[in-house]
């Protein structure tokens, strides 16, 4: 599909058809999700060379693009070049960084960024507070995640059932069953209730620490829940 795109666009040129920045930019996204990197930036430096103008959501495409082929400094060097080009990174470019750090065990400047984003009068989201969360937790951080989610609560982020998921298993990887069991169970009280995958952390959580009796009966109170949001099949 990239090669085809890649021809289009050269005909297009052929034709006397110009380009714009929405065209390089899709195809620079489909050289990203294919992890062609190279033939990414090289489409990112053809739409500078012919004077393109290149916007924070291109920008994005190739940040994001690096930081899913585990090159984040790459990812760093092209978010650093869009101050030179006097472009303002948004919320989206943030959390696509961000999220890069943490799963590439860079916690500290994750955290750093994180800062910087709202010093910048960039606000962040809540996807923005869940993939620093979800980094916190596999980073051994769990006192860090914990203050966090206090801030999300805080701030009357509409917090979904992904949020308080990744701080269960969070507490769950480390041990700490008795605190991803406080947090399970008074979820109703935040006004969310466990799905499938957040009873599936919690039952693992359980087998892994012997507690077999409540995890078999989590099983039951689970495959319950799976029948009444089961479709009625006539």
């Amino acid at each position: 599909m990239v090669a085809e795109a890649n021809s289009v666009v050269q005909m297009m040129i052929q034709r006397g058809i110009k380009p714009d920045t929405i065209t390089y930019s899709s195809l620079m996204d489909g050289y990203c999700l294919r992890g062609e990197m190279d033939e990414a930036n090289k489409v990112f430096d053809l739409m500078i060379s012919k004077g393109f103008m290149v916007d924070v959501h291109s920008c994005s495409i190739l940040i994001n693009g690096y930081c899913k082929s585990k090159k984040v400094d790459k990812a760093n060097k092209i978010f650093k070049e869009m101050c030179r080009m006097e472009l303002v990174p948004d919320t989206v470019t943030y959390t696509i960084l961000i999220d890069g750090l943490c799963k590439t065990g860079r916690i500290k400047e994750a955290e750093k960024l994180f800062s910087e984003m709202q010093g910048c009068g960039q606000v962040p989201d809540v996807q923005t507070y869940t993939v620093l969360l979800d980094g916190l937790c596999n980073n051994q951080q769990l006192s860090t995640a914990v203050e966090l989610l206090k801030e999300m609560e805080a701030n009357k982020l509409e917090l979904d059932i992904v949020v308080y998921s990744v701080v269960i298993e969070g507490f769950c990887k480390a041990g700490k069953i008795e605190s991803a069991r406080d947090l399970f169970y008074g979820l109703s009280t935040k006004g969310v209730q466990p799905d499938v995958r957040t009873y599936n952390i919690m039952i693992h959580g359980l087998c892994h620490q012997g507690l077999l009796i409540e995890a078999e009966k989590l099983v039951k109170e689970r495959d319950q829940v799976l029948q009444m949001v089961a479709p009625i099949i006539v």
